[in-house]
């Protein structure tokens, strides 16, 4: 027999009220934790729907696009960014910051500034342009993008891959933070990108190394997607579209020994992307006067 002043079970001492009341806090704290899960504009296939605002929340992209007409037609996106591209079939250009901040800025350790990358994804259709993979691995990215970046011990290369076996490294290319995952199929010689855009030069002596960061081969509608660590620097006044070629060398700076694949990223692309840096440059600049007193 059970006596009056027993503890009942907390579920049951719950009245319904109570109960729905309990529900919906825990939904909302989950939405909080969880924006994804927020109301959000009704899933569309075309890009162009998913990034109108239609007073819910939504992801917005912050990447700076260029794109040919198939591309955007396949996506669905907006016309006025589409351009006839030579050897790709978009871009997209962002600023990307790293989750952790570099300190000790004016000799003060609190003086703190988020880390950031400036990073562009160019997308191939392999059909009609295909890359020298050196190997048949299918994705790849570097180490500097999650928690490997701290704790690496000597021997670890987080930041700067080795050469895929059987593959022919690029001497000078070695200890960049860099994925190497071309080479030439005959002479299993490195391939790496290399861009023309701070030097007025077309020559090989004008072309610099660009850092591949990721890769995934069909990562979406069957393109390949390449993230090229570019760019940050400032492009010479007199260049227009940007050549990139992907080509075997003994040294950055040695004649090109075979080269796989050029494009070109178009001169309004890159107006676009100096105007972003501009004003990212400006806010970097009273950073750095904040911090050591400059007037």
């Amino acid at each position: 027999m059970r006596n009056g002043n027993e503890m009942k079970p907390f579920t049951n001492r719950m009245q319904p009220n109570q109960k729905l009341i309990a529900s919906v806090l825990a939904v909302s704290c989950t939405a909080l934790m969880h924006p994804q899960m927020q109301a959000q504009t009704p899933w569309s296939e075309k890009y162009i729907e998913r990034q109108t605002f239609g007073k819910q929340a939504f992801a917005k992209d912050n990447n700076i696009w260029v794109y040919t007409p198939k591309f955007a037609e396949t996506f669905g996106m907006p016309p006025e960014h589409m351009q006839d591209l030579k050897g790709f079939e978009a871009a997209a250009f962002r600023v990307q910051f790293m989750g952790y901040s570099v300190c000790g800025y004016g000799g003060k350790a609190e003086n703190c500034a988020p880390d950031k990358r400036c990073l562009t994804d160019v997308y191939f259709d392999e059909s009609k342009t295909p890359l020298p993979w050196a190997n048949d691995q299918q994705a790849d990215w570097l180490g500097i993008y999650n928690s490997s970046w701290f704790v690496r011990l000597p021997g670890d290369a987080p930041i700067s891959p080795k050469t895929p076996p059987e593959v022919i490294g690029n001497i000078v290319i070695n200890g960049q933070a860099t994925l190497r995952p071309f080479a030439d199929p005959k002479t299993r010689k490195e391939v790496n990108v290399f861009a023309s855009y701070t030097n007025p030069r077309s020559d090989e002596m004008s072309y610099s190394n660009i850092g591949v960061y990721g890769y995934k081969r069909s990562a979406v509608a069957g393109l390949t997607m390449l993230t090229l660590s570019y760019r940050c620097s400032t492009r010479n006044s007199e260049k227009k579209d940007t050549s990139f070629r992907m080509e075997s060398r003994d040294k950055i700076y040695s004649p090109t020994l075979t080269r796989f694949h050029e494009f070109l990223i178009p001169d309004a692309f890159e107006r676009r992307i100096d105007a972003h840096q501009k004003t990212s440059q400006d806010r970097d600049r009273e950073f750095y006067k904040s911090i050591t007193d400059l007037k």
